[in-house]
Formats: structure tokens, C-alpha cells, sequence
């Protein structure tokens, strides 16, 4: 079997090399050791002690109703998340102060 029109495989460094790079990278610049915590495989990042773990949520709506909240969330230079939060808020759920706070220039998506 021919391997036409394929890039050939190139070799990536391994965890030690990258880590030997970093370290060379880190001693010029006058940081810290370069180091990896041992982290099990799947495993989420664990919060801070008193912060909440945080959870995805992801929902299909009908395109209409999408653009709906990708043009509100723009006009009001939030999110979607922001918007879902604050009607979530409005219905009487515990919505955290974080929930409720614009991120740093969202991806848009919508009509407009």
C-alpha cells in the first residue's frame, strides 16, 4: 500500500526531552525548576479549598432561539453563559457571583 499524498510521521520529543527544554528554557531566564506534578490519567483538576468544583453544561436549542442568544449577549457585551446564569438567577436558583461575571472577549456566534 502506497503512502501518496501523506506527510511522513515526524517524531515528537518525549515527556523527558520536553521537560529538559523547559528546564534549559527556565535556567536562562532565571525561573524556577521546571517540573510536572504527577496527575492521574482522567483525572479534573481539583479546586482550591473553599471554591467550587466546576461542571459543564452543555444544551441543543433550535437555531432560532440560539441566534436569540448569541445576538442578546453581544448587544449586552456579555456571554451566553451570563445570560443563561442570570435568567437561571431569576427563576430563584443559587447562581455563584462568578457565574454572573463577563469573561474576557467571548466567542460570538449568531445573525448578526
Amino acid at each position: 500500500m502506497s503512502n501518496k499524498g501523506l506527510k511522513p510521521a515526524i517524531v515528537r520529543p518525549s515527556a523527558r526531552d520536553s521537560l529538559a527544554v523547559a528546564q534549559a528554557v527556565a535556567d536562562e531566564a532565571g525561573l524556577p525548576p521546571a517540573t510536572l506534578r504527577p496527575v492521574r490519567p482522567g483525572a479534573a483538576p481539583r479546586p482550591e479549598e473553599g471554591e467550587e468544583a466546576l461542571v459543564q453544561l452543555n444544551i441543543r436549542v433550535r437555531r432560532g432561539l440560539g441566534d436569540q442568544l448569541a445576538d442578546r449577549a453581544r448587544s449586552e457585551g456579555v456571554t451566553q453563559k451570563v445570560l443563561v446564569c442570570q435568567a437561571l438567577a431569576a427563576m430563584g436558583f443559587e447562581v455563584s457571583a462568578e457565574d454572573l461575571r463577563p469573561a474576557a472577549t467571548p466567542r460570538r456566534r449568531g445573525s448578526r
